[in-house]
């Protein structure tokens, strides 16, 4: 019974694999902010994948990536959209609960 437990947990990690491709040591990191080192940003509603894809479209150019998530509270009738930056290197990472932040292709981090 334990294994057929363990196979289909690798079923399930497989096929989550299989479905979002992910670069070799792509890394990224809920609340971390990496400020600095932008070429360009966006407002998107999307999540954070999209900004992380991206920026893997974007390689080599972009290193690093940080998605400021939208602001819980707003009193205006629509919520404002999220904004990805995109970096041409990779600053160090901080603690922040506004971000999620990311290293883009392999690259080395810190």
């Amino acid at each position: 019974m334990h294994l057929r437990h363990l196979m289909a947990a690798a079923a399930v990690v497989l096929a989550s694999a299989l479905a979002t491709p992910v670069l070799a040591n792509d890394f990224f990191a809920n609340d971390i902010d990496r400020p600095g080192g932008d070429y360009r940003s966006f407002d998107t509603f999307d999540d954070a994948q999209s900004c992380r894809q991206t920026c893997n479209r974007e390689l080599p150019r972009c290193r690093a990536w940080s998605y400021v998530k939208a602001p819980t509270s707003w009193h205006g009738l629509q919520q404002p959209p999220a904004r990805c930056w995109l970096k041409s290197v990779v600053p160090r990472a901080r603690a922040n609960p506004c971000c999620i932040s990311g290293i883009s292709g392999g690259q080395r981090i810190d």
